[in-house]
C-alpha cells in the first residue's frame, strides 16, 4: 500500500524536476502509481480511451463507443441516458452468463460486460440519482450501437479492454466532453488537494476537533448526518474517544463536475474501535477552500469476476487481474 505521507514527500521532490507541457485529462489528477489504469470516456467524441501510469500518464489505447440514446447527464431510470461522474469497475460477466439471465435480450451486450458503479454515493445522496444496469459491453454487432444508457465498444475491443482492468482498482471518468489540461497544472492541483487531505487526517487524528469540523462544508449531507448534526456527533466523540491514529494508502483524486472525488483505504485504530475500509471523500470549492461535502465509508471486500467471465478471459485475467 502506498501512504499517503510518503506520497507528498515524492511529489514535493518530484514537483522539481517536472518536464514537459503534456496533456491530459483534467479530471485525472491522481491515481499515480506504476501499471495504474484509468479509463476516461468522451460521450460527445464517442470515444473511450485507456490511460496506464508508468512515470507519466500516457493515452495506451483508444476505442470508439456508443453511449445513450439521449444526451446528457442520467438522473432518472429509463431516460435513456449515460451517467457522467466518477465511477469503478466492480463485477464482470460474460456474455453467455448474461444470456442465461436475461434471455435473447442479453445478445445486445455482446461478449462480455463490466458492471460501472452508477449510482455511487454522491450520484445517491446529494444528487438524487436513481436507476442501475450501467455497464460497459461488447455489441451484437460489427460495431457498438446506441445504448439505453451503457457504454458499447465492439467485441474485439472489448476483449483488449479486460487486459487492463482490474476489478475494484480501476476508475472509470465520463464526461459529456473531455477536456485536457497540461501536466503542470494538474500537479499544482494535485498537490493543493494531497496537501488538504493530509491536514484534514492529521487534525482528526490529533483530536483538534475544531480545525477537523473546518474541512467539512456547511452544506455537508451524508445519509445519516447534515453538518450541524454531523457536528454535535463528532465533538461527543471526541470526548470519548482521545487515542485514534488514522492511515491513509493507496489514495485516488478524480473530479468530475467540480467534484473531486477522492478514495483510499483507510485503517482507523483506537481505544474502541479498529476497522479498515474505503473512505470515500467528496470536495468542492468554497470562499474558504477546498470543503467536504459528503463522505462515506464501506468495508474492504475482494472482487472477483463471475466464473464464466474467467473462463472466458483465462488468458487476460492472468495478465491484468
Amino acid at each position: 500500500m502506498k501512504n499517503l505521507f510518503f506520497l507528498l514527500i515524492f511529489l514535493l521532490l518530484s514537483s522539481i524536476s517536472v518536464h514537459g507541457n503534456e496533456l491530459r485529462p483534467e479530471g485525472l489528477i491522481f491515481n499515480d502509481y506504476p501499471e495504474s489504469t484509468v479509463i476516461v470516456v468522451d460521450k460527445s467524441a464517442c470515444r473511450l480511451m485507456v490511460y496506464k501510469f508508468q512515470n507519466s500518464w500516457k493515452m495506451h489505447k483508444v476505442f470508439p463507443c456508443t453511449t445513450g440514446k439521449v444526451n446528457g447527464d442520467k438522473f432518472r431510470e429509463g431516460d435513456l441516458k449515460t451517467p457522467i461522474g466518477i465511477y469503478w469497475l466492480n463485477q464482470a460477466w460474460a456474455g453467455w452468463e448474461l444470456a442465461q439471465y436475461y434471455g435473447n435480450g442479453a445478445n445486445v451486450y455482446g461478449t462480455g460486460a463490466f458492471e460501472v458503479s452508477y449510482p455511487n454515493y454522491f450520484d445517491q445522496v446529494i444528487e438524487r440519482k436513481n436507476g442501475n444496469g450501467i455497464w460497459i459491453h461488447g455489441t451484437i454487432e460489427g460495431n457498438p450501437i446506441p445504448t439505453r444508457g451503457c457504454i458499447s465498444v465492439s467485441n474485439k475491443n472489448f476483449l483488449e479492454l479486460t487486459r487492463s482492468v482490474e476489478l475494484g482498482a480501476t476508475p472509470v471518468i465520463i464526461e459529456e466532453k473531455v477536456t485536457f489540461s497540461p501536466r503542470e497544472e494538474i500537479s499544482r492541483e494535485q498537490q493543493i488537494i494531497l496537501g488538504t487531505i493530509e491536514s484534514w487526517r492529521r487534525a482528526w487524528e490529533e483530536n483538534d476537533i475544531e480545525n477537523y469540523l473546518s474541512f467539512y462544508s456547511s452544506n455537508f449531507l451524508t445519509e445519516k448526518w447534515d453538518f450541524r448534526s454531523w457536528q454535535a456527533h463528532k465533538q461527543n466523540v471526541s470526548t470519548r474517544n482521545k487515542l485514534r491514529r488514522i492511515l491513509v494508502n493507496d489514495l485516488s483524486v478524480l473530479k468530475s463536475k467540480n467534484i473531486y472525488h477522492v478514495r483510499f483505504v483507510q485503517t482507523y485504530t483506537s481505544s474502541s474501535l479498529n476497522d479498515v475500509g474505503f473512505k470515500h471523500l467528496f470536495l468542492v470549492k468554497e470562499a474558504e477552500g477546498l470543503k467536504i461535502i459528503s463522505e462515506n465509508w464501506t468495508p474492504l471486500k475482494q472482487l472477483t469476476p463471475s466464473p464464466a467471465f474467467q473462463y472466458a478471459y483465462k488468458e487476460s485475467i492472468q495478465n491484468s487481474m
